[in-house]
């Protein structure tokens, strides 16, 4: 007796997915490198190549993936064109006549530090994902859960980012819930409410009460306390600019 044996038909990738892919071999960049340099995971990446079935890909994905390409000599016309889009409907600044000329590889950026992209000068800012981590902390992952508009104190700043509240150290002045905006490099000033983000990943909210030569001092609300946190521990400091009531 013969047996038939139905399989299931694979579903192939929409021809936006399959551009995103011939696009990011076209610049030289393997799956591992575009993820790094856009600051997502690899799965998170590959589901845009291999498993994305919608016609048109995200346009906020897209104009990151335009930035990193032009390095590379890639239009972003071409780029967009995947998302439905253009250059011009996403404020993108015209490409210089230079930019046919492939440029070397920008560096991944580190673990811990928000990705940069050198035309971020857009009216929307991502908001970065977190999640509890002990009673003062909360893990931060830099790969956007959405994109909201700016603020205007970062309508223009690179590498500006916001990023919710998860716990209750900081009550009352930040309720679980509330988005904070993040200004990634104007040097914190004394009491300034801060982001620090540690070697293991953590983000913890805090004011700072002043910075010691091998540690900052700082302070939380709930249950009020000072203490100190080793230069060591620390990855990278961020200025917390003001932020919106999540209520």
């Amino acid at each position: 007796m013969n047996f038939a044996v139905l399989l299931a038909p694979m579903v192939e990738p929409s021809e936006a997915a399959r551009g995103l892919k011939a696009l990011r071999e076209e610049g030289g960049l393997s799956m591992r490198q575009a993820a790094d340099a856009l600051g997502m995971s690899l799965t998170g990446y590959q589901h845009y190549e291999d498993r994305f079935k919608k016609p048109f890909l995200p346009v906020d994905l897209m104009r990151r993936v335009a930035g990193l390409l032009a390095e590379r000599g890639i239009e972003p016309a071409r780029v967009l064109a995947l998302a439905g889009t253009t250059p011009e409907l996403v404020g993108i600044e015209p490409v210089p006549a230079t930019a046919g000329i492939a440029r070397p590889q920008r560096a991944a950026p580190a673990a811990g530090m928000p990705p940069t992209v050198a035309f971020d000068r857009t009216r929307r800012l991502p908001v970065y994902g977190s999640a509890q981590a002990g009673p003062d902390g909360q893990r931060i992952e830099f790969d956007p859960v959405e994109w909201i508009d700016r603020p205007d104190g970062l309508r223009e700043v690179n590498g500006a980012f916001a990023m919710y509240v998860v716990n209750d150290s900081m009550e009352p002045k930040y309720e679980q819930g509330d988005m904070l905006y993040v200004h990634p490099t104007r040097p914190p000033r004394r009491l300034s409410h801060v982001v620090i983000v540690k070697n293991d990943g953590t983000a913890l909210v805090k004011r700072l009460v002043r910075a010691e030569v091998d540690a900052y001092v700082v302070r939380q609300y709930n249950p009020a306390c000072e203490y100190a946190i080793p230069r060591a521990e620390v990855q990278a400091l961020y200025l917390v600019l003001g932020s919106m009531d999540g209520r």
